[in-house]
């Protein structure tokens, strides 16, 4: 089965950025990792290898990664559905817009072979809910969502640290009997009356996707070592400039494809 490494820079940066930034954010207030700690990260906890490099592809914004699976396996170089391990300061599970209700109502209408050319833009495919249009076309079998838990200066020294809780930016509305508990995504078609009601009364479903089994998992706890794929996301309006020369460290595990 394909395993898919989906990173992006902001992972490697503390505090993340929350809400709109006007250019990149100040380097005396976001600090990144080192490329020695990037390199710890990928090698001892991704397993990824200089040597034997996976297939990938480098985004400038995050949202291209739908467009490069769905490249991917219209060429046959990525199979469905497969697993992603989503590393990244944020969700980008429809978090903070109305993404999730167009998904609900007007995408999970269609046929899933007529789902992968959505709507784009705000409120639409962006590069904060591409995630939940990737599990709207069903190429995701297993979700990860693996987030930063402290500044990377004091990551090695609380490697073993135990970090209770969940990711503050997560949308109930994706989540089976709306509980993140549950840990299932179980997207409902439903028709506008059941957009209008949904966060007030239960609702009754035209139909129900197949449910996605979803981890959160704290920086310092994670391990994966059978990556076949890898996405590197650029998100620029959430990492500092200096971050910048971490790209191409990470650019050295995969090759571009």
């Amino acid at each position: 089965m394909s395993n898919v490494l989906d990173l992006d820079l902001d992972f490697f940066v503390w505090p993340a950025v929350r809400g709109p930034v006007d250019g990149r954010p100040p380097e005396d207030e976001f600090i990144h990792a080192t490329p020695e700690q990037v390199r710890a990260f990928l090698e001892e906890q991704c397993g990824l290898s200089r040597d034997n490099k996976v297939l990938g592809h480098f985004c400038k914004r995050h949202d291209e990664a739908f467009d490069t699976w769905r490249r991917w396996l219209s060429e046959g170089l990525l199979q469905e559905p497969f697993c992603v391990d989503h590393v990244d300061a944020h969700s980008d599970l429809s978090f903070g817009d109305a993404s999730w209700s167009y998904v609900l109502e007007t995408v999970l209408s269609l046929p899933v072979d007529g789902r992968s050319t959505p709507e784009r833009g705000q409120h639409r495919l962006n590069e904060g809910s591409y995630l939940t249009f990737a599990i709207a076309n069903r190429w995701i079998q297993h979700l990860s969502y693996v987030y930063p838990v402290c500044p990377w200066a004091d990551y090695e020294r609380r490697r073993s640290e135990e970090f209770p809780g969940r990711p503050p930016d997560l949308n109930r509305f994706l989540f089976k009997d709306q509980d993140f508990s549950s840990g299932m995504i179980e997207l409902r078609y439903l028709d506008h009356e059941g957009i209008k009601w949904i966060a007030h009364k239960p609702v009754t479903p035209i139909s129900i996707e197949p449910v996605v089994p979803i981890d959160f998992i704290p920086a310092n706890k994670f391990s994966n070592r059978g990556f076949t794929h890898m996405v590197l996301a650029h998100s620029v309006e959430y990492c500092p400039e200096g971050a910048d020369v971490l790209i191409p460290v990470i650019c050295e595990y995969f090759h571009e494809g």
